[in-house]
């Protein structure tokens, strides 16, 4: 297990709790004002007021009031706010200022890749995003799903139960055998999305096809305060290889705009229910058996066609008090022979969430800190299912001096699961067996599901009670008696200081890392079906990044219309990967699920993975006037998964955004805003970990208890080149009638060559696969976004 050391800890609670009595002290000056809307005069609530180049900053009340201390040599405040045009105002004892809505297509600001807030309009690829706001007021478990229907060029599929996988994927998908999913940076720090169904080194009648979600699905929405999707690779090209599938962008609340010298503190309670949308269409003419005839004895064939569990069998009554047709069942002998038509459904319950969020803040002149805390519960439409989550979230920051910032956030998550249902056509999950279910089945009688010995049917005492003990255990002993569990504990933090060296150039420091821990363990009871002796499935997982990077950015004002924003950086990223288990398929005593009550040589396993990237970065961003820009950047990667002198990638980006509504003067009442952007990009991706040579993979111990190692049925290539995908996109962003109407349109085209996959081989040479650098892959395709407020409150 790898812990954090104790002098990173100490890092992070001093930047957090840091007060802001450190540093020298400065004379101040307190600065008021009013916000208002330019068109109505209206005040305007939350615009975040800033002391230019610091981390000074407030929220405007109700009333579009805001108060602030201000160091005595500042000069400029900045004005913020979602869907309006940012503003600049000189500092003086009195500030007031009008905003405007910015155009529909171009709206306000946006964090784009580093973490780097650009005004929309100055953009020249397609960035959409999404208020916190509108993910907290119904909550989903999974944030992913709160995209759907949100982002255009956006595709999510959830097809697990609740608190399972949602898969996203950005303008489809650019890779055969890699991962087709977009990077998740928060608060700059990229976070692991791998997702938890894949979980598992042995595969065998004892593990399972549960699906345990993707791990994304530990943020907390009621901490996001912004979501922005770069799509593709032509918005995030400086994230290097992992964000040639785009890139998504969070960041999380922090405490400025709380009270100043007292204490904000909200509470959230939010709750759902759900049933299911949708069953299958059955009949209920006919009942299960074969050839039109049944009669239970043993469900397993000593009957006559009791082993089937197709709906096959004699016509049913239409009820039973009219019914002539007794026949033999498991619920005993001479039963009404009668369709049951709400039997599938009356085996669900009312599902639904309750979400619990505690949020405190407090700023003050010189720092911010906001504490949240979340509690969770999900109870599953399946019986005995339920996950309980707990978030805990720090995030401050500090002025320590007037050129020396820095801010922290800390984030813990423990995620735990009772019973989750199965999936697919498998054992574990009770749908696939509602395919075939007799509509004659009582499903109320299944509710008994242990045999005590008082069944009118024959069953092992102890053993479960059924309808069918060919194919399918009773569904309610597979989720109460053949039970799963699992726990995931999970810390994210990072930890940044900036320094201004000059009045234009700042050098920032960060580190961040996210580490979890996965248990699971799944068990099956004897006399089950996929198990008649009874056994286990234990493993642990752990799952580490770090990210070391140095960043200097320079932003100079060229001439009276030329302006040069620069950005040059590095970073080291590590991942670390361990998973170790444990199999048993025989118990000797039923119940006690332990190594020590094994009946057999029980199947360990221990697996160890490391991989590591270096990177150098840089960026420049020419400004002409108010309407033209050009953005170039360049990355350069390390890779230590490909071959040494081979190991080393250049990508390069360029893309141009020009406003013509303001080079060419055309706005008027109808013609609001219109944007010309393009731009063309490439971005590299590596190979997994030990793909360049053959190494030992163990297998089942030979003889009951002998280690064996075999090589793996792939053969490496030690000549593996980075997969290469070349981008671009062009569109327009339009507003129309005072900015009621917009459009954006794009037209985007990828195109990824050197794919790196397994391809089939003759057997004759020892391998079933070999790896090559074989295949492209090419998708292109049209967005087009439709923004409408043709309403417009003056009060």
């Amino acid at each position: 297990m790898q812990r954090l050391g104790a002098p990173t800890l100490l890092l992070i609670s001093a930047l957090l709790v840091l007060p802001s009595a450190l540093g020298a002290q400065q004379e101040m000056r307190t600065v008021t004002g009013t916000v208002t809307v330019e068109d109505t005069r209206q005040p305007l609530a939350g615009v975040t007021v800033t002391v230019k180049g610091t981390l000074l900053a407030t929220l405007t009340d109700s009333r579009g009031y805001f108060s602030r201390r201000v160091p005595s040599d500042a000069e400029t405040l900045v004005f913020t706010y979602l869907g309006y045009r940012t503003e600049e105002a000189p500092v003086s004892d009195q500030v007031d200022v009008m905003m405007s809505i910015a155009p529909v297509g171009l709206e306000g600001i946006v964090v784009t890749a580093l973490g780097i807030t650009r005004e929309k309009a100055s953009l020249g690829y397609s960035v959409q995003d999404v208020s916190g706001d509108e993910l907290a007021e119904v909550p989903e478990f999974n944030i992913v799903n709160s995209l759907q229907g949100n982002v255009a060029g956006v595709q999510i599929t959830n097809a697990g139960p609740t608190g399972g996988t949602s898969r996203i994927v950005i303008r489809g998908a650019n890779s055969i055998a890699s991962e087709n999913q977009p990077l998740f940076i928060v608060d700059g720090i990229p976070l692991d999305n791998w997702s938890a169904r894949n979980y598992g080194y042995w595969s065998g009648p004892i593990s399972s096809g549960i699906d345990y979600g993707n791990t994304i699905q530990d943020l907390d929405p009621h901490n996001i305060e912004n979501i922005s999707v770069l799509k593709g690779p032509n918005a995030a090209a400086l994230y290097g290889s992992r964000a040639a599938n785009g890139a998504i962008v969070i960041t999380t609340k922090s405490g400025l705009g709380a009270p100043a010298g007292r204490l904000g503190v909200t509470v959230t309670i939010s709750g759902t229910a759900e049933t299911p949308l949708r069953l299958p269409d059955y009949q209920d003419q006919y009942g299960q058996g074969y050839n039109g005839q049944f009669r239970f004895v043993d469900g397993a064939g000593r009957g006559t066609y009791d082993y089937f569990d197709e709906s096959w069998g004699p016509r049913l009554c239409q009820s039973a008090e009219n019914c002539d047709t007794l026949i033999d069942q498991f619920t005993g002998p001479q039963q009404p022979w009668v369709a049951y038509p709400d039997n599938v459904s009356s085996y669900f319950q009312t599902g639904g969430t309750l979400n619990t969020n505690i949020a405190v803040s407090n700023s003050g002149e010189r720092h911010h800190v906001r504490l949240s805390l979340t509690d969770t519960r999900l109870n599953s439409i399946s019986p005995g299912s339920s996950i309980h989550r707990i978030g805990l979230s720090l995030k401050g920051g500090v002025a320590i001096t007037d050129r020396l910032s820095a801010e922290a956030s800390l984030n813990y998550i423990d995620n735990s699961a009772e019973n989750r249902m199965g999936t697919g056509y498998n054992g574990d999950n009770p749908m696939s067996q509602f395919i075939w279910f007799g509509r004659q089945v009582d499903m109320e009688a299944l509710r008994h599901y242990r045999c005590t010995g008082d069944e009118p049917t024959p069953c092992i005492v102890g053993g479960q009670y059924n309808w069918n003990y060919n194919y399918h255990n009773n569904p309610f002993w597979e989720m109460y008696v053949n039970g799963n569990n699992d726990e995931r504990d999970r810390l994210f933090f990072n930890a940044r200081a900036s320094y201004r060296l000059t009045d234009w150039i700042t050098v920032t420091g960060q580190v961040g890392r996210d580490w979890y821990r996965f248990h699971r363990k799944d068990v099956t009871a004897p006399q089950s079906l996929n198990g008649r002796f009874g056994g286990f499935w234990e493993a642990t997982y752990y799952r580490a990044e770090t990210n070391w990077d140095l960043i200097l950015t320079g932003t100079r004002q060229l001439s009276r219309n030329f302006s040069l924003d620069l950005r040059a950086g590095g970073n080291i990223r590590q991942n670390d990967y361990e998973e170790s288990g444990v199999r048993v398929t025989r118990l000797t005593a039923p119940g006690i699920y332990s190594i020590d009550n094994a009946a057999v040589t029980p199947a360990p396993w221990d697996y160890v993975e490391r991989k590591e990237v270096l990177s150098l970065y840089g960026a420049a961003t020419l400004g002409y006037r108010t309407w033209l820009t050009v953005d170039l950047t360049g990355r350069n990667d390390w890779s230590s998964t490909l071959p040494e002198g081979g190991n080393s990638y250049f990508y390069p980006s360029v893309s141009t955004a020009f406003l013509f509504s303001e080079a060419f003067g055309l706005r008027s009442s109808f013609f609001s805003s219109g944007k010309l952007r393009a731009s063309w990009t490439q971005a590299g991706n590596d190979a997994a970990p030990y793909q360049l040579f053959s190494v030992l993979d163990a297998s089942m111990p030979w003889g009951g208890g002998t280690p064996m190692f075999s090589v793996r049925n792939t053969l490496a290539n030690a000549n593996l080149k980075p997969e290469r995908t070349t981008a671009w996109e062009f569109g327009t962003d339009l507003g129309l009638f005072d900015e009621r109407l917009g459009f954006v349109l794009t037209h985007y085209r990828s195109a990824t060559a050197n794919q790196i996959m397994e391809v089939g081989v003759s057997r004759a040479t020892g391998y079933e696969t070999r790896m090559l650098n074989a295949g492209e892959v090419a998708n292109q395709g049209w967005e087009l976004l439709v923004r409408a407020s043709p309403l417009r409150s003056t009060t």
